[in-house]
Parts: structure tokens; C-alpha cells; sequence
């Protein structure tokens, strides 16, 4: 993986946020909004980052503020994406931060939770994320944590 694109990735993948407050929404916005500068990596960035189980656009936490149109536009595109590592990745590192950095994934799921509430498809999203840390870990050779910044320091705050 290149190191400077996943940065770059990570960065944008909440670019959808742009016009102001809104809820899954912003992934439908940041995918349009990436793919009219030619930016298609950043535009599946937008998509997927949310959505971590594929097959289940169902799967989703957060307020839903898209039409019904919409969210058939957002199945139609995911049934379409190959998820690649970059996918995993930020989906993973979303997971793991806070405004405040990063911490361990049981306390950024407890502030999603506090947020949001609790949805049905939490557990499966917790075991898919589970699963992408497991495959990052394997091939990195230890913890992702022990090579993350201020995670404990952010998580026993």
C-alpha cells in the first residue's frame, strides 16, 4: 500500500460532510462530490467507509437522511466496488478515532452508540471490523494499537 494515498484517502473520506451536518447522507455527497474531480478511489472511499458489510447496504448506523432513490443509487453502486485494502483501511482507522485521536475500537463504538443509539446491525459491524484489524495485524506482525499514537492516553480519558 502506498502510504501517502492511504493518508490521503483517510482524509478525504468524510469530504461529503462539506455542506454542513448531516447523517449517512454525507457518504452519497462525498462519493458525488469526489467523482466530479475525477477522483474515483476518493468517491468508493466515501461509500464504503459506512458501509462495511457489502452485501447489506441495510447495515448502517447512523440517521438516514437519504431518499429511497438514493439509497437504491448507493446498493446499485456498492453491488459494483471491489473493496480493496484502502477500503479496509479506512474503514478500520474510522473505527479507531476519536476528534481526539485514537483510541480502542470498544470506545469509539460506545460514542457511535451514544450518538446514534443502538441498531441491529452493530454486532455484525463490530465482528466485520474485528475481522479487518485480525488482517491488518497478521500482516503488520503485532497490535495495530502499538502502532497508533496516544491510543491509551485517548481511550482512559
Amino acid at each position: 500500500m502506498d502510504p501517502d494515498r492511504a493518508y490521503v484517502l483517510g482524509l478525504l473520506h468524510d469530504i461529503g460532510r462539506y455542506p454542513g451536518v448531516t447523517g449517512i447522507r454525507h457518504m452519497l455527497d462525498g462519493f458525488r462530490f469526489c467523482m466530479t474531480r475525477g477522483w474515483e478511489k476518493a468517491a468508493q472511499i466515501c461509500l464504503t467507509h459506512g458501509y462495511l458489510i457489502q452485501e447489506d447496504p441495510s447495515a448502517i448506523v447512523g440517521p438516514m437522511d437519504m431518499t429511497e432513490e438514493e439509497q437504491e443509487t448507493v446498493k446499485s453502486l456498492l453491488s459494483r466496488m471491489v473493496y480493496d485494502d484502502y477500503d479496509l483501511l479506512v474503514q478500520l482507522f474510522d473505527a479507531l478515532s476519536l476528534p481526539s485521536g485514537f483510541c480502542l475500537l470498544e470506545k469509539r463504538w460506545i460514542d457511535v452508540a451514544m450518538w446514534y443509539g443502538t441498531h441491529p446491525a452493530n454486532v455484525p459491524r463490530w465482528k466485520r471490523t474485528l475481522e479487518i484489524k485480525a488482517m491488518f495485524e497478521q500482516r503488520m506482525g503485532r497490535s495495530v494499537y502499538s502502532a497508533l499514537p496516544g491510543v491509551v492516553e485517548n481511550t482512559f480519558r
